[in-house]
């Protein structure tokens, strides 16, 4: 008997299966800022409108910056440009003496800020008129101060830094405690009294 080796040759089938989509991600929220945002905008725009596949690359694109963007940190040194502050009282003004740097490297400048007496009575008196025994929002007295909507004055560099700048002062008096929030609470629950010319 004559045996014949017979060769069979199976072929390979590849399987091919749709690729899944992290149906999570289209539930964040995406600015156009970072480049994972702009990914992630793109991922919720096309994937309606294109094949699954070329979403899958887009979401492992943004898996990958995601990833960048968390582990890539550094520390810098530097400061952060805060000093304290020291006030010349004067019989008109008070100056408000701070050291600030306008970039990190830079050597600490001074800043004077002049804020006159009438000024500092104004604020006086737009929170004694204010007070009823509850915080007091920056806000009111800035529009009652200046007669303005709190985004005219907000928007006015002079206008707001002199207003923060008295505020700060009045906390230094210890007649107010000013909270960055936005809000100031009167010490003694008290009105007090506007400054005189010396």
């Amino acid at each position: 008997m004559n045996k014949y080796i017979r060769e069979i040759k199976e072929k390979n089938q590849e399987e091919y299966s749709e690729p899944l989509l992290d149906l999570s991600i289209l539930k964040k929220r995406s600015s156009g800022k970072t480049a994972s945002g702009i990914c992630l905008g793109y991922i919720k725009k096309l994937h309606t409108k294109i094949p699954n596949e070329y979403i899958v690359v887009l979401q492992n694109l943004y898996r990958e910056i995601k990833n960048l963007e968390t582990s890539e940190t550094f520390k810098a040194n530097q400061w952060r440009g805060k000093s304290g502050v020291t006030y010349q009282i004067k019989p008109d003004y008070v100056i408000a003496i701070r050291f600030r740097k306008k970039d990190i490297g830079d050597k600490p400048t001074e800043v004077r800020t002049e804020m006159s007496k009438a000024q500092i009575n104004r604020v006086r008196w737009a929170i004694n008129k204010l007070n009823e025994n509850k915080l007091i929002a920056t806000r009111d007295i800035a529009e009652l101060v200046y007669n303005k909507s709190w985004q005219n004055v907000f928007s006015n560099r002079p206008h707001h830094t002199i207003l923060v700048e008295i505020l700060n002062y009045l906390e230094y008096k210890q007649e107010i405690i000013y909270y960055r929030s936005g809000k100031i609470k009167v010490l003694n629950q008290e009105k007090f009294l506007v400054m005189e010319k010396s």
